[in-house]
Formats: C-alpha cells, sequence, structure tokens
C-alpha cells in the first residue's frame, strides 16, 4: 500500500511537470477535449436512458446534473469574463442535453445579456464551438457554408439562428464593414430577427462574431438606427407579391387544398423576401442611416472585446 502510494505520487507530480513543460495551447487543447467527450458522454447517456424508458422526472433530474457538471467545465475553459452592461453571472448553453428539446441545438458556451434581453453575447472557446458547428452542418437541409468552419459559416443567416437567436429565424440585409483588431477576425451584419416571412420589413437588428484569444464570441444587438424602407426594393417586393395574390386567388377558386399554387405563392414570396434583401444589400451604403448602423456594430464588438 506504501509502495502503491508512493508511485501514485510519483505519477502526480510527474504529470503536473508534464503539464508545466507544455505550451498554453497544448493544456487548453486537452481540456476542450476533455469537454466534447464529457458532453457527447452525458447526452449518450441520457439518450440511452431515455430509450429505456427512464421516468421523466428522472431524466430531467439527469439533465440538471451533467448540465451543471458542464457549466463548470466551461467556467474553467473561459476564465474570468466581464462585458460592460451586461448581466454576471452568465447562463449556461445548451438549456438541456434531452435530443428533440428546442434547446439542444444550442451551442456550448456562456451566455450573457443586458436587462431587458436587447443585447446578448454567446461566449464559447473555438474547439468546442468548432465541435457544435460541425454537428449542425451535418444536420439534413443545412447550407454547405456550414461544412468550412466558423469563417465561412459567419456569413449566413442559419448560422445566427442556431447560435443567438431566441426562436426567430435570422435573415441577413447587409454586411457592415467593422475593423479587426490584430490577431481578431471580425465579422458584422445588419438584419432581422421573424418567426415569419421577411417579406419587404426593414431589418432591425446588429449581429457580429468575433474569433480571438481561442474564443468565440457571437453578439445582437437593436439596431437602435432610424432604418427607413428603400423604394427601388419596395417595388422589387411588390412584383412578387402581386404574383404569389394572383397565385392565391386562382388556387381558392379551384377549391382543391392541394392545388400547388399554392405552394407556388408561398415560393413566391420567398423568392420576393431573398431579392427584396439582395436589393438593399446593394443599395444601404448610399442610405444616410447606414454609417450610424456600422457605428453600431462597431460598439457591439467593442463590447464583445471585453472589460
Amino acid at each position: 500500500m506504501i509502495r502503491f502510494a508512493r508511485r501514485l505520487a510519483l505519477q502526480t507530480a510527474g504529470a503536473v511537470l508534464l503539464a508545466a513543460s507544455l505550451p498554453l495551447a497544448a493544456v487548453a487543447g486537452q481540456a476542450d477535449d476533455d469537454y466534447i467527450a464529457a458532453r457527447d458522454k452525458a447526452v449518450a447517456a441520457l439518450a440511452a436512458a431515455e430509450k429505456a424508458g427512464a421516468n421523466p422526472d428522472d431524466l430531467y433530474k439527469r439533465d440538471e446534473t451533467a448540465l451543471a457538471a458542464l457549466e463548470k467545465r466551461m467556467v474553467a475553459l473561459l476564465g474570468p469574463l466581464t462585458f460592460k452592461g451586461l448581466n454576471a453571472p452568465p447562463t449556461f448553453s445548451p438549456g438541456t442535453l434531452l435530443d428533440g428539446q428546442i434547446e439542444s441545438g444550442e451551442p456550448d458556451g456562456l451566455r450573457f445579456s443586458d436587462a431587458d434581453f436587447t443585447t446578448r453575447l454567446l461566449v464559447s472557446p473555438e474547439p468546442v464551438f468548432t465541435s457544435w458547428l460541425a454537428g449542425r452542418a451535418k444536420e439534413e437541409n443545412a447550407p454547405p457554408a456550414l461544412t468550412g468552419g466558423i469563417k465561412a459559416a459567419m456569413e449566413t443567416d442559419l448560422f445566427y439562428t442556431y447560435a443567438i437567436s431566441s426562436d426567430a429565424a435570422f435573415a441577413i440585409y447587409a454586411q457592415l464593414p467593422v475593423a479587426s483588431a490584430e490577431g481578431e477576425t471580425a465579422y458584422a451584419a445588419l438584419g432581422l430577427f421573424s418567426q415569419d416571412v421577411a417579406a419587404n420589413q426593414v431589418p432591425d437588428s446588429i449581429v457580429i462574431t468575433r474569433i480571438a484569444s481561442g474564443r468565440v464570441i457571437i453578439g445582437t444587438s437593436e439596431a437602435k438606427v432610424a432604418i427607413k424602407s428603400i423604394p427601388a426594393c419596395d417595388q422589387v417586393w411588390k412584383t412578387y407579391a402581386a404574383k404569389a395574390k394572383t397565385l392565391r386567388v386562382a388556387a381558392q377558386k379551384s377549391k382543391k387544398d392541394d392545388d400547388p399554387r399554392w405552394d407556388d405563392a408561398s415560393r413566391a414570396e420567398d423568392e420576393g423576401s431573398a431579392a427584396y434583401r439582395a436589393c438593399f444589400a446593394r443599395e444601404v451604403k448610399t442610405q444616410p442611416f447606414f454609417a450610424a448602423a456600422v457605428a453600431r456594430a462597431e460598439a457591439l464588438l467593442q463590447t464583445a472585446r471585453g472589460n
């Protein structure tokens, strides 16, 4: 027993010395891998318990226990974080590990927000976030850009719908040219969170992505800019809207629920919404509100850099 205790002490001391001699990136990388492995193990255990017919209350308790353990790991991975005007302590993401629940698809990280939830940040270790993104990229109908990593994905609508939305789909209207600091990758866009076809609604939200120091930060805030409709783009939308209306009138006269013109009408609206946004992206730089929107994005990016 004494020999065993001495051997264990020597092994522990050796491990400490090895860790001390490794580059910080190597130590952090192992911690990231350990988190991902622990998360995957917890998800698998819950799925197995659910498949075996576990009592729902028991499942929820197991879920809460697993989330608490992962949150401790995440806090250790990210270290102390403060963001001006945002809450402390943050909340852990995902909201559940139970498959099939809405919050189970959320990225792993810590969420910060202001008091009225109009400004929000998600912070995640880059390797952990990359692992989550790779999982979402495998889902049916996922855009090809999601398979290209964070830098490719951050310019897509679905990226922000998945990462920072609150039960609404995000649509990008225009990229905002923010300046990246040294060693930082930054992206910003003006867009709209909506639960319906965006049509010719003007955008009202800013989103940003920041990659730096081994962390990924996804953020959103209300634009708080007087964004006005662009007449040329409204006209683009009206053309598609008229087409959709004509198709619906014809489908209604047929009195057939399976009339293909119902789907054609919806498709026309989707195409019109996309065409409106494409027009907006072309015209927005000449609009008087554009500079103010860029300034709002720069401010949100500065908040994401932390205190």
